[in-house]
């Protein structure tokens, strides 16, 4: 996925290549790529744009509402048996 950072860095270089396409000589072609290049500045502006908006709706994702619990622990449930007595039998 592209940054923000690397939004940024193209959007300079474009600005950089729109400079010298406006002291080229007048022809279609440069009318050509100054729009091209208005184009893809604006887009780096655009992009820029929702790429900050998802990071700011990501980071109100991100934190989880936590609830504080207790946890009871459980005693082993013993059960009381009689035992028969079987010293009788013995006797």
């Amino acid at each position: 996925m592209i940054s923000t950072h690397q939004i940024s860095q193209q959007k300079t270089m474009i600005e950089d290549l729109y400079k010298l396409v406006q002291e080229a000589p007048d022809s279609e072609q440069k009318t050509s790529a100054i729009a091209y290049c208005e184009g893809c500045i604006a887009a780096c502006d655009l992009g820029a744009k929702v790429l900050a908006s998802q990071s700011k709706t990501a980071k109100k994702e991100e934190k989880p509402k936590r609830k504080r619990t207790t946890k009871k622990k459980e005693e082993p449930i013993i059960e009381e048996v009689a035992e028969d007595d079987d010293l009788d039998d013995l006797l």
